[in-house]
């Protein structure tokens, strides 16, 4: 622990850097053992007292006088990522916790659902679609062109382990592909916008769905746009006519999940 003469020699976002860690490793370590060590903090709230600009000592207090060990917790995950935010060092969403929720007993069925990634070109946002597909429980991914994979650091950092739980394939053929996919009883549907599209919410998706989306930013190449059995977009009200591919495969996701219960 470091003294409080040295503590008043710091730079002020070094003094709050070090209480951060601090909260951080309370944070981190209740998870583990459901306890607190808060001597630390203490220590530095009584610093923080000798300082004529000191900032958190509220916040601080309601932190040590909270005498149920959740709320505590919450108080001091929330109060570390305020000082984070304040001095411009946020934690990006790669380090985020999952305290609840995750289960590995699950062991439920996965969908029949598969989803088809032509030349998209952010690797973040392939990470977003290998989250929301394991969690929607998709058959599988399938990849092709320039898609990046999970070779790809950035991806594997936004999908945050689901590419674990989730079959994902490379395909150097996708014509191939969805050839093989109708021939096993698959309906082909293409995400885009445009005239003659299907509104998502008026389509019926039956288990064997496979669903394509294309580029970012010109959409699904016109070759493959033939292959689909119909093209189908989400109505929007908004002057932007497009969603971000991520979230638009979410939307696809939640709608075969309600149609496929």
């Amino acid at each position: 622990m470091i003294t409080p003469s040295k503590f008043s020699r710091l730079r002020k976002i070094t003094k709050y850097f070090k209480i951060a860690e601090e909260l951080k490793s309370l944070r981190d370590s209740y998870l583990i053992s459901r306890s607190f060590d808060l001597e630390c903090i203490k220590e530095y709230r009584r610093y923080l007292a000798a300082e004529p600009d000191a900032e958190y000592i509220e916040e601080l207090d309601e932190i040590l006088s909270e005498s149920d060990n959740r709320k505590m917790f919450e108080k001091i995950h929330f109060l570390y990522h305020l000082i984070k935010e304040e001095f411009g060092y946020p934690d990006p969403e790669s380090r985020f916790i999952i305290s609840s929720g995750d289960s590995c007993e699950k062991n439920m069925p996965k969908t029949g659902l598969v989803i088809i990634l032509e030349n998209l070109r952010s690797a973040f946002n392939v990470g977003s679609i290998i989250r929301s597909c394991e969690c929607f429980g998709a058959k599988e991914l399938i990849m092709s062109g320039i898609t990046p994979g999970t070779e790809n650091a950035r991806t594997i950092k936004t999908a945050k382990g689901t590419e674990n739980y989730l079959k994902i394939i490379r395909t150097s053929d996708i014509t191939k592909t969805v050839n093989e996919l109708r021939n096993c009883g698959y309906m082909i549907y293409g995400a885009e916008t445009g005239t003659g599209s299907t509104d998502l919410r008026d389509l019926k998706m039956p288990e064997k769905t496979a669903v394509i989306f294309g580029n970012e930013e010109i959409g699904i190449t016109e070759e493959i746009l033939k292959l689909c059995d119909r093209i189908v977009s989400i109505e929007m009200r908004g002057m932007k006519n497009s969603l971000n591919v991520s979230n638009a495969v979410s939307i696809f996701l939640y709608e075969y999940s309600k149609m496929n219960r």
